[in-house]
């Protein structure tokens, strides 16, 4: 059975895979693929699984396509977040984060009123489920450093290249 108003889309680019899904008129998720296959396995784990559609997302498209270029966009997308309280607080600070700008874990917690929660910061925006809409990738190690391995690592690096705020440290 097919969730009524559920859509998947995703866009390709040279390094890694964007794939989305709104419920309604919301997106509720925004990640980063490998591969096609991986999304499709993370898409396939809604029930009822969501219909494929580029045509629900032709301004999100448009506004990522830009964004890849270099351009200065501002994802202005209504979203859903499930998550807890205090995840949800993060998320929404880390949303107020400006373009090519950074802040650390650290500096969140301490907006969001528990300063010394800063792991806390990190695990919640590990399971950030609107990338690039929430920022993450602008939160740093107090050192300045990118935190993170890997796949999601790379990710982030060439996102903050993007915005030029690895050159602004």
């Amino acid at each position: 059975m097919e969730m009524a108003g559920a859509y998947y889309g995703y866009l390709e680019t040279g390094f890694f895979i964007i794939g989305f899904v709104k419920i309604g008129d919301e997106l509720v998720r925004v990640g980063f693929y490998k591969s096609l296959r991986q999304l499709e396995d993370e898409i396939g784990a809604y029930h009822p699984r969501p219909r494929f559609d580029l045509g629900e997302f032709q301004g999100l498209i448009r506004d990522l396509r830009a964004y890849l270029s270099g351009e200065h966009v501002v994802f202005d997308y209504p979203f859903r977040i499930e998550r807890p309280e205090f995840e949800k607080r993060v998320l929404l600070k880390v949303r107020e984060i400006p373009y090519g700008e950074t802040r650390s874990y650290s500096w969140v917690a301490g907006e969001v009123g528990r300063p010394r929660a800063w792991r806390a910061v990190a695990n919640a925006l590990a399971r950030n489920p609107i990338a690039i809409i929430i920022p993450c990738h602008r939160v740093l190690r107090k050192d300045g450093r990118i935190a993170g391995s890997g796949f999601s690592r790379k990710v982030r690096e060439h996102l903050l290249r993007l915005e030029g705020a690895l050159l602004r440290r």
